[in-house]
């Protein structure tokens, strides 16, 4: 039995009793914690990507369906694997944002559009024994399989690959921001994308560190030298396609199938199927023959996409904004005020020193309606607010006297002192407003700069992926401040 179902959150898997969906998922939940954490991470493996990812909704018109000769002879090795499923009613073209899936006939929704076998799928345990045994035991599974690309590659047309391993993409095809310049990547530093790229620069610079042994060792597989591009290449490629399989607690590169692209409104995932051994794509919606058939890496906003995979979707109704809020080290009740936060399981993250930052990043969404709750702005959020605001050791004891009293989570209910709710959340406001002035100040740089920050071909496409995350961040943001002028103006009354 398979069953489809809808991740309602990138970092989980979804499963049901004889089959598992794809998804990002963590390993190593030290290592891989997000980035929002102010630490060394790297996000979970992502869906799948294309050679240029972009925006591919309504782009019917614009499909051809001219295949090259490496595409066809990837056909060819697909059906002489016995993968018939997986070509049957669909087949690869080409857009104006690079290759595609096209459907081959009439698809009617429900259908079952494509279908590959176990055996198909690239995991991280296929390397050569040789290599995994010069390998640190705590080498990622997203590094096994950079790896096996990069010995894949070197072995040319002798690979059983070579066919799928020729379609992945070229240097320089990847738009991730990892790929980034100093000058471009400048522009987004107003948001968390900019860390979190930082960061996963930081991740593969140690575990090329950590392969070198591997390298070095076994140039017969990999050649004589791999430069940390090459490295830092196949592993962007790697986090871009693999998918997490709970079922087979591992991750995998699924061939044909990462040729499909991205429309955040399909609804339509990847299955796997336990007892079979398949994975399989069935479609949300009715396709013509030609047209481009599409599929959901998930509800992923501008900065993971841009991140994962190099491309953003204009008014993503999946992005979100971090807010980052801590405790001054000027307060005089912060050492209480850390007690009690660490106590009801408000964790505060740690500084690179080891010391507590006093603080935390919360993740914050679009607030769709000025007079209605309010949701988008998280409780965690505000209830952090409130403890911030506190002045006196009874308010403290109080506030944890009230979580006892109902769920135990802390300050998620207004105070009852209406001035000091009314300070809480104005603190809160003045907050989301610093970053407004400092994404609108981004934005207008980004529309005065000069076109050495961003040169050549590349120049419109990463000006319009800096302008989709700033875009988006600043429309939450500019939503969380509507809601919260509205809402608390009775407040600020009463504190007049």
């Amino acid at each position: 039995m398979l069953v489809e179902e809808k991740p309602a959150n990138r970092r989980l898997y979804k499963t049901g009793k004889d089959s598992t969906d794809f998804s990002k998922s963590s390993t190593k939940v030290a290592m891989w914690c997000r980035a929002r954490h102010r630490i060394i991470c790297l996000p979970q493996p992502s869906a799948i990507c294309g050679n240029a990812r972009a925006r591919v909704s309504n782009l019917v018109s614009q499909v051809h369906a001219g295949s090259s000769k490496g595409q066809v002879e990837f056909l060819n090795w697909l059906r002489n694997r016995g993968e018939n499923d997986a070509c049957s009613k669909i087949t690869v073209g080409m857009t104006m944002h690079g290759r595609s899936l096209l459907a081959a006939r009439s698809i009617q929704a429900g259908e079952c559009m494509l279908r590959v076998t176990r055996e198909l799928m690239i995991t991280p345990d296929m390397l050569p024994e040789e290599v995994t045994q010069m390998l640190p035991k705590d080498t990622s599974d997203w590094a096994r399989l950079a790896l096996f690309i990069l010995a894949e590659q070197h072995a040319g047309q002798k690979s059983a690959w070579a066919p799928y391993m020729s379609c992945l993409p070229r240097i320089g095809s990847i738009h991730s921001t990892v790929f980034w310049k100093k000058e471009e990547l400048a522009m987004l530093r107003q948001s968390s994308l900019y860390h979190e790229t930082m960061q996963r620069r930081a991740v593969i610079r140690a575990e090329y560190a950590a392969v070198q042994s591997a390298l070095q060792d076994c140039r017969h597989i990999f050649g004589d030298s791999v430069s940390h591009l090459h490295f830092k290449h196949a592993y962007v490629t790697v986090c871009s396609r693999a998918w997490g399989i709970e079922a087979l607690h591992t991750l995998a590169l699924v061939p044909f199938v990462d040729f499909l692209n991205h429309d955040s409104s399909c609804r339509t995932l990847l299955s796997y199927d336990e007892e079979k051994g398949f994975a399989e794509v069935v479609a949300d919606r009715d396709y013509v023959a030609g047209e481009q058939v599409v599929i959901s890496y998930g509800r992923l906003s501008n900065v993971t996409l841009a991140l994962d995979f190099g491309f953003t979707v204009p008014h993503n109704p999946f992005d979100q904004v971090e807010i980052w809020m801590g405790l001054s080290r000027k307060d005089v009740l912060r050492t209480s005020k850390l007690k009690l936060l660490h106590s009801h399981d408000m964790h505060t993250l740690p500084k690179f020193d080891g010391s507590d930052s006093g603080g935390n990043s919360f993740s914050m969404q679009e607030v769709k309606s000025v007079i209605g709750r309010g949701k988008g702005i998280p409780h965690s959020l505000r209830a952090f607010a409130r403890i911030i605001c506190a002045s006196s050791s009874p308010e403290l004891t109080e506030l944890a006297e009230d979580a006892a009293k109902h769920d135990g989570r802390l300050a998620r209910r207004p105070l009852k002192d209406k001035i000091k709710e009314a300070q809480a959340m104005s603190l809160l406001l003045a907050r989301i407003e610093t970053l407004i002035e400092e994404h609108v100040a981004a934005f207008l740089a980004l529309q005065i700069g000069s076109s050495s920050q961003f040169p050549g071909c590349v120049q419109s496409l990463r000006r319009e992926m800096t302008e989709a995350v700033l875009g988006g961040e600043l429309r939450i943001l500019r939503s969380a401040a509507a809601w919260l002028n509205h809402h608390s103006t009775p407040l600020t009354v009463l504190n007049d």
